[in-house]
């Protein structure tokens, strides 16, 4: 997803504001300790709508009284504030989307006086709903806890985002607060979502799936035993005895237990001999038939429902790639060459002006069509829900119908001229047929599910699902990151003894191991901070361009990185002597400063190498931000703020 950071602000309670304006590319913000530059990454993060805030306590907490950031997604722009979190307001946050870049040039603490503070979920859902990140429920089965898969969120992606500066060379870890096993689990088993290969309808299908599989299981053991459980015993027997009282003219009550029941079964009431007239057996035929008309209407509006629904959908997905299609087929440069006359070759000014004229409607039109950009909304809850219903009222017609076949048999034998009396005889004997095979050796035949049908059905959701190819994906990804790992690592001051080597990572499990002559190298098994280093900075560029490349990826295409100098001056600070352009060290370690300082450079060279790479392949820029000590003159151009203890600083 083209989306990076355009502006970070902080606001003091009187209005006077700090900001930080970034670009997409490589941006630089150097300088002394204790200048705020690392703080820089928990601001973004507690903007981001975390549940916490680990901003350092101190001069910028004391200054702060509200905390911005301004994301550029394409040619919209959202605006994300937090009040302190010690205000009162800090379960809320402002929230505001705007289409076109001149706010910015008037961007001030007045701009919140026309917003409104709003409740943190109600914020975070439209900020997911913009980067289309719309998944209410990401259950495989509709009997797992929510707690454990719910909602997709956007604090999903924040760990791909950020290299703080323990963490950027850490021979222990990878990835920014998965030491939370929870924020871990989340952040793996999202993936597929916040990559775009999967969508609501995907885990819709897959509870579905596992929901007729149980079904089919539990048909498939009842088969097996020929055994029914309390419940269906009960039904199955009292069907036949009140069809009997019926035809009787009795009133069979409700609510009896199987114990009950085969009581009443065992002692039914004689055939009284005016049975003819008491009996009531077409009127309780016309009322089933009532009953099963009236569920299959439900049952015709029900899918009727899900047929809307899904198709509404799929209208919303070809709305949104109709709208790129417009996009792409008009977005070409403009010509700027005079316009002449075929004949005389004279310039016509007047076409030259309407040209000018459609140019700038045409480019207003496409801006227009680009603010749209993603929004996302997740029906899948509603739709399992119809469908949960359209199984129920099938099941309930079937149910019907059995009882129908029985009462009709009944009759049938009536017009056969036979008399009501000995039908009600053979009914009595199918009741005590019913008692025994009911409750020893039933017969399956009359059940009220159909077990082709559950078959067929299961079948098609499978076909359904094998079109994600989900599996294909995640092969697929982790070739193209081993291929990026390998080959930025080679660039890298990666140690030349484990080399040439490969590097992997499992996305299944978040799982990072170097393949070196046959052998699984973890990270904490590997020497030196230089191999640390290049381990980290590797995968998350790797990370970062597949993100880019990932047409429907809903995570940001920025990444933060923090001091990544520190392996080669833990403890050294470089001085820039004016007018003779040399590098001094500090201490007395010149043999390796100059090294250290080629390793530095090397560093930024890379990652704008791979900037680069991630611009051909993917049609746009993203943006990479250095928190750095260092500050190298070839490098001037991509410095957004130099900061000193002595001079100017974040606060």
């Amino acid at each position: 997803m083209n989306a990076y950071i355009k502006k970070i602000a902080l606001f003091s309670q009187s209005g006077e504001m700090r900001e930080v304006s970034l670009d997409d590319g490589l941006n630089i913000i150097t300088g002394d300790s204790k200048t705020g530059k690392s703080a820089l990454i928990e601001i973004i993060d507690y903007c981001l709508l975390s549940s916490r805030s680990t901003i350092p306590v101190g001069k910028i907490t004391d200054f702060t009284e509200i905390f911005c950031i301004i994301i550029k997604i394409s040619e919209k722009y959202l605006v994300i504030a937090r009040p302190h979190w010690k205000s009162s307001n800090r379960t809320k946050a402002y929230f505001s989307f705007e289409g076109h870049s001149d706010f910015l040039n008037y961007f001030s603490f007045e701009y919140f006086n026309n917003q409104s503070l709003r409740k943190l979920e109600e914020v975070k859902q439209d900020v997911e709903q913009h980067l289309g990140l719309a998944v209410l429920d990401t259950r495989e089965s509709s009997e797992e806890d929510k707690r454990n898969a719910g909602k997709v969120t956007m604090r999903s992606f924040v760990s791909l985002l950020f290299q703080h500066q323990n963490l950027i060379a850490n021979k222990h870890s990878l990835f920014y607060r998965f030491d939370d096993y929870q924020k871990r689990k989340k952040t793996i088993d999202q993936l597929p979502i916040l990559l775009g290969w999967v969508d609501a309808e995907y885990y819709n299908l897959k509870q579905q799936l596992d929901a007729k599989k149980k079904q089919l299981d539990a048909e498939a053991k009842r088969k097996k035993s020929l055994e029914l459980n309390k419940d269906e015993k009960i039904k199955r027997l009292r069907i036949p005895i009140e069809q009997y009282y019926t035809s009787i003219g009795y009133v069979l009550n409700t609510n009896f237990s199987l114990t009950e029941l085969k009581k009443i079964a065992q002692n039914l009431p004689a055939v009284p001999r005016s049975v003819d007239e008491d009996s009531d057996i077409k009127l309780q035929l016309s009322n089933l038939k009532d009953k099963r008309k009236r569920y299959r209407v439900e049952l015709s509006e029900t899918t009727n429902l899900i047929s809307q629904v899904s198709d509404n959908n799929t209208e919303a997905f070809s709305y949104g790639n109709a709208l790129n299609q417009i996009i792409l087929a008009n977005d070409f440069e403009n010509h700027e060459d005079k316009i002449e006359c075929p004949i005389c070759h004279h310039n016509v000014s007047e076409i030259e002006d309407t040209v000018k004229t459609i140019s700038s409607s045409r480019a207003e039109l496409i801006k227009e069509l680009k603010n749209v950009g993603k929004y996302e909304n997740d029906s899948s809850e509603h739709l399992n829900k119809l469908i949960e219903k359209s199984d129920y009222q099938k099941k309930s017609i079937r149910t019907i119908t059995i009882e129908i076949e029985n009462l009709e048999k009944s009759s049938e034998e009536i017009i056969k001229n036979q008399s009501l009396r000995e039908t009600l005889m053979h009914l009595r004997g199918r009741i005590e047929a019913i008692l025994e095979q009911t409750l020893q050796k039933p017969t399956l035949a009359q059940s009220p599910v159909d077990i082709n049908e559950l078959k067929s059905e299961i079948e098609i959701l499978k076909e359904r699902l094998a079109g994600y190819d989900l599996d294909a994906k995640y092969k697929d990804a982790e070739s193209f990151i081993s291929n990026r790992m390998t080959e930025i690592s080679e660039k890298l001051n990666f140690e030349e003894e484990l080399q040439p080597g490969v590097m992997r990572f499992d996305l299944k499990n978040f799982d990072f191991y170097y393949i070196y002559e046959s052998q699984k190298i973890r990270l904490s098994e590997m020497g030196s901070g230089a191999n640390w280093l290049a381990c980290h900075l590797s995968l998350f560029l790797s990370l970062l361009h597949l993100s880019c490349k990932e047409n429907e990826s809903c995570i940001p295409s920025f990444l933060m990185i923090d001091q990544p100098s520190q392996v080669y001056f833990p403890k050294v600070t470089k001085a820039i002597i004016e007018g003779e352009g040399q590098e001094q060290n500090k201490t007395n370690e010149e043999p390796t400063f100059d090294e250290n300082i080629k390793q530095v450079k090397n560093i930024f060279n890379v990652i704008l190498n791979e900037i680069s790479i991630i611009k051909d392949d993917c049609g746009f820029v993203p943006q990479v931000i250095v928190m750095e000590h260092a500050d190298e003159k070839e490098f001037n151009e991509y410095v957004k703020k130099r900061w000193a203890n002595d001079g100017e600083k974040l606060i």
